[in-house]
Formats: structure tokens, C-alpha cells, sequence
């Protein structure tokens, strides 16, 4: 890509090297990608051709007359000859030396592939700096104790500059050249996405400034590919998948491809594992594209259909993930593009876990774009995601940004629905009186719609976080309430669940034999689900009842099947709990190094959802 240090790569490499090329060495600019005319291949042979010292009166007319010339002049001779910034393999084919004493080194923003396939060319990519090289170049152009004296700011400030070279080397001379100037007050100039790009730039330079190096790339290409290099500008996830950029270009997926691979073969784009990505300063640049290029309407429409593709997406794969839960009605508007088909339950699994921080972003651009209807459905609708991953910080984002959204579209269940699963991560960050006040709105919101077992499901969780908060006694007879609206309204959904968190409080309460049988009632039914996630949990739920009785070989098997069941199900939440549940029961039996290890594991897992129990069992292991 452009900025990423190309043409500094190989004039150092060819200043070590040249004594190996006897006969000389030659540096051409093509210009490519300039805002200049770029060089044609005639041109280009008279430079080469004149520097061979051929006057102007022996210089042929025409390409192929001065490239035969050329090759002639050269045979046999070792020579290094620099192509600096190519276009395109017809520009370099003419210039080739057709001898193997000469070597020729050739930069281009575009992959080149003909010059591969035809010419034998080598192909090496070159991609931005890693933190710790990022580093290096900072130290060498400021000093190393201003760099040292700033790590925190430093790791910031090569982030915002895309770990790209020029980006770097820019933010670095503005720092060389005031000795007053601390790093942290560049990071704070740099935080403003809307200016970053003016800040990285070189006064009276423009080839040293990072958006007019981009915006060369951007003018050479054709009017398809540069509409959908400055759509992907108005996404702000991490990367983007093939349908979901069909959906957002407003094109097929065969067309879609075709321009996404234009992008990928200048560098505008990369690739990893079929999604694309555009680098962080490229976004902003896109963007900045789309605003001047693209009209409102225009920008809106693209975003509505990327969210609208989003919106079914997210059901689909959350209907195979968690076919059994309730929900309140979404009327989403017609499918755009291609919705994914979900072969199986890790399928969908999989496909919410590359999309999520897609997901996460989209919901707060739609709020911020004021498309609030968009954004309380995405937020329901991601809740499956969130229950079986249990991401808990995304969790509560996400939620937060469709409360507020529903709020604004006067949706009393969107937002009593919001509230109530809001409530689960809170409660399970340990944040209970914000868990208790989301639950109690949340029930005059359910009251207000009308919606029974929205009611149930709230007094479910109010008695759960009761639960957490150590007071059982008090969890109880709102689980009681909310059984027996689930046996009145035939919800055995809602049944097992609320007899889950009844055998928990009695455990607390010291009421084993009741607790046990309150579990196993709802492992039958979990089991008449056929739901490997609720199944697993159940297992536990029984498990950890059993502790509580001293029943520590048959907890032990129990988590043991929970473990097996949950893993087949790449539940991670649940896997942790079954690691927790069975260091217990291996701890009941004696076997001291056996629990720990298991704790060990489930720590690791807690740790990675970002859940607090991670920390408990921590301390449990001493550290």
C-alpha cells in the first residue's frame, strides 16, 4: 500500500548491494501512482537509454525499436535496475533487460500478477511494521530517551499511525523538530479521527503526506472500484465479509468480488480468510471519499442495506443457536443480498464470532446516524450471540445503545426486552444494583406491553441476581412466581430455567434434597428440549447440587457429562462452569492437584469472556 515504505526498502537494499553489479546500477521513477501524468514505457527507455550515454541522435523512435536497443545495450552486462512506483506490467515489460547478468527490482501499489505469470517476476509483499520495528524507527528519528520516557503514549501513538512507515516517520519528525514536544500531545492530536489525517502530514510536502499518497491510489482507479473503496469508508468494523459488502455496494456477490479483488491487487484492500480489510488510516481515508464523492442519500442507503443484511444474518444464524428462547416481534425490512443458510449450530457459532465486533459497531453507527429503529433490533437480535458467548462488555454496549434507541422510537417491549437481558450481564459482572434497576424498569415495561412471560422472565432474573447478591431467602418466592406463570402459560422453556435458579437459592437456604430434586426436573426437561447447550447446563446445575449434598464421585460424573456435552456444543461459558463444578468435586475426594488444574482451566475461560469469576478462582489457586 502506499506509505508503506516501498521505495525507502529498496534504494537502501540497492545502496548495499550495487558493488555486486559491476556495470552499474539505475533508479526510474514511473510515477504510477502520481499526481502526474505516470511515465509510458517510450519515455522511460529514452531515460535508461540516455544514461547509457546513446545520443540523442542515435535514440530510435517507438517502443519497440528503444527497448531492442536497449536489451542490447545491456546483454551480458551486470546491471541493477530500479522500477520504482509501476502501474502495471505493461509499463515494466518494455524496460525488462532479457538477460540473466541483470537484476531488476521493480515497487508497485498493484500486485503486478502478469510480470509473475509471464516474466517469471518474484512477488514479495510488503506489509506495515510490527510494534516492536515501530518502535526502532521512533527512536532513531526522536531519541531514545523521549521514546523510552513514554511507553504508554508511544504504543498509542504507533496504533494511530497504522504501524505505516510514513505514517511514523511523519508523527516522528514533527516530534524531532520541537524538543519541547511530548509524545502524549501528539496521541491527543492524533485521537480525533476527523483530523488525523491533517495532523499526519508534511507542510509544503505532498509526498510526504499520508492522504495525498493515498488519494493517488484512489484516482487511479476505475469509477466501479472507487465507489466501493469509499462505501467500505462508512463501515466501522473490523473487516468485512463478502456478502455483507454486497449487501452494503448494493452488487451481486460474483460482481462484488471482482471489485474487492481490483481493491486487494492495489493494496487499497487486504484479504485474510476471505474477509477484507481495509488498514485503519485507509478507513479514514475511504470515508473522508465517501463524504466527498458519495451523496447523503447515497451514504445511507449503503448503510441501511449493510444493516438490514446484518438484521437477518444475525437471526438466522441466532435461530440455529437458540431455537427455544422467546422473543418479542421484529418487523425487519426485505433481505438484502444473500442471507447466510446455517448448515448446523457451529456454523452459526462460528459466523457470529467473526461477526461480532461487526455487529457491536454497527449497532452504535446506527444510533448515531439516528437510525435508532435499526439499532434496538440489532441489539435484540444479537442477545442469542451474547447469552451463548457471554461477552460481557459487548454485552452490556450493545444493550445500552438499543435501550436508548427504543426509548427513542417509544418501543416499550424493545426496551423492557433490552432491560431484562442487560440485567444477565450485569449481574454476572457483579454490578447487581444496576442489574436490579434494569430489572425493575424492565417489569414495569413488560406490565405496560402486556407481555406474560416477559414478566416471568424478569422475576427469573430478579431472583437470580437476589441469588448472586447472597439472598436466597429473598430469591425464592419471586422464582415461585415466576414457575408459576411458566406452568400456567405451559412454558416448559421458562419452567427449567426458573427451576434451576430454585435449586441454587435452596442450596443456600440448606434445603439439598428439594434443591437436587428441583435440578433433575429440570435436566428431564432440558433433555425433552434436546438442547446440547441447556442440557450441558443442566448437568452442571445437578453437579453442583450434588457437591452440596457430599455426593462428590456422582457431581464429578455429572460435570463430566456437562463438560463432554458442552464442548460438542463450543459453549464457552458453560465449559467454564463444568471445569469449576468438577475442581470441586475432585477437591470433595481429596484430589488436591486434580481440582486445581480444572480451577486453572476455568479461570482461563472466565478470563477470556472477560468474566469476574476468573479472578475468584485466581485467588483460590494463589495467584
Amino acid at each position: 500500500m502506499g506509505g508503506v515504505g516501498k521505495t525507502s526498502l529498496i534504494t537502501h537494499w540497492a545502496h548495499r548491494v550495487r558493488e555486486r553489479f559491476s556495470d552499474g546500477d539505475l533508479y526510474v521513477d514511473l510515477r504510477g501512482y502520481h499526481v502526474e501524468r505516470p511515465v509510458n514505457p517510450e519515455d522511460a527507455l529514452e531515460h535508461v537509454l540516455r544514461a547509457l550515454d546513446v545520443p540523442s541522435e542515435r535514440l530510435p523512435g517507438g517502443v519497440d525499436a528503444r527497448a531492442a536497443l536497449w536489451r542490447s545495450l545491456v546483454y551480458r552486462r551486470r546491471m541493477l535496475l530500479l522500477l520504482d512506483n509501476a502501474s502495471s506490467a505493461q509499463q515494466v515489460r518494455p524496460l525488462l533487460p532479457g538477460t540473466p547478468t541483470c537484476r531488476v527490482v521493480i515497487t508497485s501499489r498493484s500486485d503486478l500478477a502478469g510480470l509473475a505469470t509471464k516474466n517469471g517476476a518474484h512477488r514479495m509483499p510488503l506489509d506495515v511494521m510490527p510494534p516492536d520495528r515501530a518502535a526502532d524507527l521512533l527512536r532513531e528519528v526522536v531519541g531514545a530517551e523521549r521514546i523510552d520516557a513514554e511507553p504508554a503514549a508511544v504504543s498509542s501513538l504507533i496504533e494511530y499511525c497504522g504501524h505505516l512507515p510514513l505514517a511514523l516517520r511523519i508523527a516522528a519528525e514533527r516530534l524531532a523538530n520541537d524538543d519541547g514536544a511530548r509524545v502524549a500531545d501528539l496521541v491527543a492530536e492524533l485521537a480525533e479521527e476527523r483530523e488525523r489525517l491533517d495532523v499526519l502530514a508534511t507542510p509544503g510536502d505532498e509526498t510526504a503526506t499520508v492522504r495525498a499518497v493515498f488519494s493517488w491510489s484512489y484516482r487511479a482507479l476505475d469509477d466501479p472500484v472507487a465507489r466501493a473503496y469509499r462505501l467500505l469508508g462508512l463501515t466501522r468494523g473490523a473487516d468485512i465479509g463478502l456478502s455483507a459488502a454486497a449487501a452494503l455496494i448494493g452488487a451481486g456477490e460474483g460482481r462484488t468480488r471482482r471489485l474487492l479483488a481490483e481493491l486487494t491487487s492495489v493494496h487499497l484492500l487486504a484479504e485474510r480468510d476471505r474477509r477484507y480489510q481495509l488498514h485503519d488510516l485507509l478507513r479514514l481515508h475511504a470515508a473522508e471519499c465517501a463524504e466527498s464523492d458519495e451523496d447523503e442519500e447515497g451514504r445511507r442507503e449503503a448503510v441501511r442495506r449493510l444493516l438490514t443484511w446484518y438484521a437477518h444474518a444475525t437471526a438466522a444464524a441466532v435461530h440455529e443457536i437458540i431455537p427455544f428462547f422467546s422473543q418479542i416481534p421484529i418487523d425487519l425490512p426485505d433481505p438484502v443480498g444473500v442471507v447466510p443458510d446455517f448448515a448446523d449450530r457451529a456454523a452459526a457459532l462460528a459466523w457470529g464470532d467473526a461477526e461480532r465486533p461487526n455487529l457491536v459497531a454497527a449497532i452504535s453507527q446506527a444510533a448515531r446516524l439516528g437510525e435508532h429503529r435499526a439499532a434496538w433490533q440489532l441489539a435484540v437480535l444479537i442477545f442469542g450471540l451474547m447469552l451463548v458467548r457471554k461477552p460481557h462488555r459487548d454485552w452490556v454496549t450493545t444493550h445500552e445503545v438499543g435501550i436508548d434507541s427504543a426509548r427513542a422510537c417509544g418501543e416499550v417491549a424493545a426496551e423492557a426486552w433490552l432491560r431484562t437481558s442487560a440485567a444477565i450481564a450485569e449481574r454476572e459482572l457483579l454490578r447487581f444494583e444496576r442489574a436490579l434497576e434494569h430489572l425493575e424498569t424492565a417489569l414495569v415495561r413488560w406490565r405496560e406491553d402486556g407481555t406474560r412471560w416477559g414478566i416471568a422472565w424478569t422475576l427469573r432474573d430478579t431472583g437470580a441476581t437476589y441469588h448472586a447478591m447472597g439472598r436466597s431467602s429473598e430469591a425464592i418466592p419471586v422464582f415461585r412466581q415466576a414457575l408459576a406463570m411458566h406452568l400456567e402459560d405451559a412454558d416448559t422453556w421458562g419452567e427449567a430455567t426458573a427451576l434451576a435458579g430454585l435449586a441454587k437459592a435452596h442450596v443456600r437456604t440448606g434445603e439439598v434434597d428439594l434443591a437436587l430434586t428441583e435440578a433433575r426436573r429440570a435436566l428431564e426437561i432440558r433433555r425433552e428440549h434436546d438442547d446440547r447447550r441447556n442440557i450441558g447446563n443442566a448437568l452442571n446445575d445437578v453437579a453442583a447440587v450434588l457437591i452440596a449434598a457430599g455426593e462428590f464421585d456422582q457431581a464429578a460424573e455429572h460435570a463430566g457429562q456437562a463438560l463432554r456435552v458442552l464442548t460438542e456444543a463450543d459453549y464457552w461459558n458453560g465449559c467454564a462452569v463444568s471445569h469449576e463444578i468438577l475442581g470441586d468435586a475432585l477437591a470433595g475426594r481429596g484430589q488436591a492437584e486434580e481440582a486445581g488444574a480444572e480451577w486453572a482451566a476455568a479461570a482461563r475461560l472466565y478470563e477470556s469472556l472477560g468474566d469476574p469469576r476468573g479472578d475468584e478462582l485466581r485467588a483460590r489457586l494463589g495467584g
